[in-house]
């Protein structure tokens, strides 16, 4: 049942007012403004009835406290008044109230006002919600997760655990069976999430292949250790094959502890942050709780796995797991690294290396589709990815750019894996308003004039 606040300094009124509302609302009532505050204080009502001339502090003074505070700012408010003043309305409705009914009222019309401004707030508060929500998992978004991590963070017995769980190995699936089947895989990833979390506890995702889960109250380490190791568990054991195809999908996970971490969003993020890159850095598959000086000891799955590496331990973790053909695919700062690595080699041995960088070029940049283009990059990557060679080296630059490092390659041939790779993708690509630029130099060149 809807509760109203009714606030009016003539007795009668409430009691007009209640006899028409009593079978359809629980009510509260307050004789002056000083006491609707009062009220406000230990409940929250879904609608305030707000008489304006009320002594000591009329309904405009007690309108301007209600939206003063952040916790009352969002109720509606419905002005009531004998006034027949244009202005009395006008100020109203300025002051942000929903509605102006005036005395005496009719009780049927004061009833279906009532319940359309209801309606009205019942639908806001679902779209408020929904735009917190991730469209494809439903968890909860970055927003959503950033409020209450800070909110938490502002109670003086403020407690939680930042949970970051990156997926590896994702790019492959959506690479080898396409999005459509990625977009299972991260259903799926999602649910898992949401089976080792309570119902206090934030799930969400917080774009891509990474989610988080913040779990509230107080942390006992042990149980912690013991929930995100049933997540690792469960994820290899439910995502290991997809249609009969085997896709290693694990979970890395980075954990950051509130109070002694931190008590912000962004204070807690940043460092589960680094305990994730961590984990990534040896090996992925596992948890790490982040710790002011790292050392070589992590937490790990296994007991095992907290111990010192030995050459072939360490050959294993950093060899390439999924041998995939085509061009080795790397993320922006990878590349800038492999990059410089391979300028130096160049110093000495003199090999031909071209870079290439494509562009994504569209006829009239005002009216362009952002969801085209992304289907034109995919199609770009698919015709890199299916044209070059595993010494290579490729990454996505931006929304209309990418990047190819071609080894062992002199201009020439360069210039033919790239009019390949045009090719190709104008046969995958039939939306003309799109052509694709391409510009390729060697490593060594200090510059060059180029297409």
């Amino acid at each position: 049942m809807k509760h109203i606040l009714m606030v009016d300094d003539v007795a009668t009124n409430l009691k007009c007012a209640g006899e028409v509302l009593k079978e359809k609302y629980e009510l509260s009532m307050a004789k002056s403004g000083k006491q609707a505050l009062k009220v406000l204080q230990e409940t929250r009502p879904d609608l305030i009835l707000l008489d304006i001339n009320m002594p000591d502090m009329d309904g405009y003074e007690t309108m301007a406290k209600i939206k003063d505070n952040p916790e009352w700012a969002d109720i509606p408010v419905v002005f009531l008044t004998a006034e027949a003043e244009n202005e009395s309305e006008l100020r109203s409705f300025k002051m942000g109230a929903m509605d102006f009914i005036r005395k005496p009222f009719d009780p049927n019309i004061m009833v279906t006002r009532i319940d359309r401004i209801l309606q009205i707030e019942d639908m806001r508060k679902e779209l408020k919600i929904s735009a917190k929500r991730d469209v494809l998992t439903n968890l909860w978004n970055r927003q959503y997760l950033e409020e209450c991590v800070n909110y938490e963070g502002e109670k003086t017995e403020g407690a939680g655990a930042l949970v970051l769980v990156d997926m590896d190995n994702f790019k492959a699936v959506n690479d080898s069976y396409g999005h459509i089947a990625g977009d299972r895989v991260l259903k799926e990833f999602s649910e898992v999430l949401k089976q080792y979390a309570a119902e206090e506890d934030i799930v969400s995702r917080l774009g891509g292949d990474e989610f988080s889960v913040f779990f509230r109250g107080s942390v006992d380490k042990e149980e912690l250790q013991r929930r995100v190791k049933a997540i690792i568990e469960t994820v290899e054991e439910r995502l290991s094959v997809l249609d009969g195809n085997e896709i290693n999908i694990s979970a890395s996970i980075g954990i950051s502890i509130m109070p002694e971490d931190g008590m912000d969003f962004m204070t807690l993020y940043n460092k589960a942050d680094k305990a994730l890159y961590y984990v990534k850095q040896n090996g992925k598959g596992n948890f790490h709780i982040f710790q002011d000086k790292e050392s070589y000891f992590y937490y790990g799955k296994n007991e095992k796995d907290c111990s010192v590496l030995d050459v072939t331990q360490l050959k294993r973790i950093i060899e390439e797991k999924a041998l995939l053909s085509g061009a080795y695919q790397v993320e922006y700062d990878g590349f800038k690294r492999i990059y410089q690595f391979v300028s130096r080699c160049i110093e000495r041995n003199g090999r031909d290396v071209q870079i290439v960088l494509f562009t994504i070029v569209h006829s009239n940049i005002i009216n362009m589709d952002m969801g085209e283009l992304q289907e034109s990059m995919i199609h770009l990557e698919t015709a890199v990815k299916t044209s070059l060679r595993k010494g290579d080296v490729a990454t996505k630059y931006n929304n209309a750019q990418y990047i190819v490092i071609l080894m062992e390659t002199t201009k020439e041939n360069g210039e033919k894996v790239v009019a390949r790779i045009k090719d190709m993708w104008q046969d995958m690509d039939d939306d003309t308003s799109f052509t694709l630029h391409y510009d390729i130099q060697g490593i060594s060149d200090d510059n060059e004039d180029n297409e």
